[in-house]
């Protein structure tokens, strides 16, 4: 039987760590302790235990993405859509009915993407 090692990266479920966490301990915090923790989890996209382990581990945690890069992949994501939009209107409607907002969105993911 073949091992599904040459999968596409990116696609399907995360690989899962190479060492299974067997152990735990028990971390007892206020309320107030508790939501500082898990805000400061939820901003990094992460849960308040893997912030706690990383934490716990390193000492701090480098962020995935800046505020800046969330931003822009949220503005990116957002007029992909609008492209998404007019082609499937260029489709139903014609080329010619949607041909300059098409080129305006292009023009907006174009500045974008050079932006960085």
């Amino acid at each position: 039987m073949e091992k599904k090692e040459d999968k596409k990266p990116g696609r399907g479920r995360p690989v899962k760590e190479s060492a299974k966490l067997t152990r735990s301990i028990n971390l007892k915090l206020t309320e107030a302790d508790f939501a500082t923790l898990r805000q400061k989890a939820a901003s990094l996209g992460m849960t308040a235990t893997q912030y706690a382990r990383q934490m716990a581990l390193n000492g701090k945690i480098v962020d995935r993405y800046t505020k800046e890069e969330l931003d822009q992949r949220r503005k990116i994501a957002g007029e992909a859509n609008n492209l998404n939009q007019l082609a499937k209107l260029a489709h139903s409607n014609g080329f010619t009915v949607a041909w300059r907002e098409i080129i305006s969105v292009v023009a907006i993911l174009k500045t974008l993407l050079d932006d960085r």
